[in-house]
């Protein structure tokens, strides 16, 4: 804080005044809970009689000064992480804020237990993982502080299912190649990269599974209302694929594959954003986890699923070996099991490889669609046709539409018009035949009863 000093001839007077400024000033700096306090010091006198100048005010490290007088700086506060451990091998996304919306840097007192970089969390080995939790404050805001520490146990050590003690159980090793393998079944249809399986994840996918299936709901965004809720199931939920399936007969599990086909068709869901996640040529790495709760109170079972689509802290750096072109759900010949006609068909244009973000600069609002059957080139007619630019899943743009009229094991040609790229004008052409031959889907889990239904969100 600058200081000024004082001018002028000493008097009587002058001095008299100084030491009422000076009791003046003892007041400023203590209080707390946001309330002001008043130690401000003015007492210039007439320039003829000999005045000073007015005096500095010193407010304490908590306070502020506003309008010479000193107001306490609001403490922050913040609820926080629920977590009751973490697995030792697997990674989670820890991120805070301060009821002033301010975000809290977390670092690893315990670098040997735990690690902390770039937004995550890497459990390393069993022990007492101890993590300080920092915010610098603002010239008005005190500064947050704060230690936390959480077990690390093995990891194996919830491997079995105990919903009671809300333990998720892990995905056995069959589910896991059954879950990745049709995944990549299905983008090889669409000439898309390779994804691997993350195992370091399936913490989060088993605890996001669990929310929905002990809770027998299901959202992208729980609280802490909902039973056996924690961080890391919010962190699953928030950033993957969710199924939720009502059966109405013991079903110990749906299976991976019927879990991929669901989001691939959007059965029942009220956008695709499941399937463009799928096919998205960005995705390089998932990992997947199902909880089926067979003693559910509204049907016999209730399961959840989830499948990881989204790394918050990679995702701006998102590029691929994709070339640049049409990526259309179904294209080429495309297997029944993978398709309904109740949904709509889709594309969007890959523009920009070398950044995920950058293609929502293609704009169909001036598109001209048209699919033609091959064998007697008639018009076909589709309807429902919609367009966005929406940052997430596939790339930054999509068009669909409804084909219900569509036949199976017939080619159809599909012409994009007028397709806007950087202002551009642009025409995309590709073909699609749904071939019947692949016959009707085909489901892993155990046998499905009339009244099950399935919900994507």
């Amino acid at each position: 804080m600058m200081k000024r000093s004082k001018t002028g001839i000493e008097s009587i007077r002058s001095s008299t005044l100084m030491l009422a400024i000076s009791m003046a000033m003892a007041g400023c700096g203590g209080g707390g809970g946001g309330s002001s306090s008043s130690g401000s010091a003015s007492g210039a006198e007439d320039s003829n009689n000999g005045g000073t100048s007015p005096q500095p005010v010193t407010c304490s490290e908590t306070q502020y000064l506003q309008e010479g007088i000193c107001k306490n700086k609001t403490a922050q506060r913040f609820e926080p992480l629920q977590l009751q451990r973490f697995l030792k091998g697997q990674a989670y996304q820890l991120n805070l804020k301060t009821d002033q919306d301010l975000t809290l840097s977390f670092s690893s007192e315990s670098p040997n237990i735990c690690d902390f970089e770039q937004g995550e969390l890497k459990a390393l080995d069993v022990g007492k993982c101890t993590l300080t939790l920092i915010q610098a404050g603002t010239s008005q805001l005190l500064p947050v502080n704060s230690t936390m520490v959480v077990d690390v146990i093995e990891a194996d050590a919830e491997g079995h299912k105990d919903l009671n003690a809300c333990q998720a159980g892990r995905p056995s090793e069959a589910e896991r190649q059954l879950f990745i393998n049709t995944l990549n079944e299905i983008r090889a249809l669409h000439h898309l990269p390779k994804v691997r399986y993350d195992q370091v994840y399936e913490d989060q996918m088993m605890q996001a599974s669990m929310l929905l299936a002990v809770n027998e709901k299901t959202s992208h965004y729980p609280d802490r209302t909902w039973r056996c809720f924690s961080n890391i199931g919010y962190q699953g939920t928030s950033t993957s694929n969710l199924n939720f399936v009502q059966a109405y007969q013991p079903l110990a599990s749906y299976g991976a594959d019927t879990h991929l086909i669901n989001w691939l068709i959007e059965k029942n869901s009220t956008s695709i954003g499941h399937r463009r996640h799928i096919l998205s040529p960005f995705l390089s790495k998932t990992a997947y986890g199902e909880v089926s709760n067979t003693e559910a109170k509204s049907v016999s079972t209730i399961l959840g699923a989830a499948m990881k689509v989204v790394y918050p802290f990679a995702s701006q750096t998102l590029s691929t070996t994709m070339p640049k072109g049409v990526i259309a759900y179904p294209y080429h010949v495309y297997p029944k099991k993978f398709f309904s006609k109740a949904e709509p068909l889709s594309l969007s244009i890959l523009v920009h490889p070398e950044n995920a973000y950058a293609n929502n600069t293609v704009d169909f609002s001036q598109v001209k669609l048209t699919v033609t059957r091959r064998d007697n080139q008639q018009v076909q007619t589709i309807s429902n046709i919609q367009y966005d630019n929406i940052s997430y899943g596939l790339v930054a743009n999509n068009l669909q539409f409804h084909f219900s009229a569509m036949e199976y094991s017939v080619i159809y040609d599909v012409n994009v018009q007028n397709v806007l790229v950087d202002r551009k004008a642009e025409d995309y052409t590709y073909w699609f035949k749904v071939d019947d031959q692949s016959g009707e889907q085909h489901l892993s889990g155990e046998q499905r009863s009339a009244g099950e239904s399935s919900n994507d969100i």
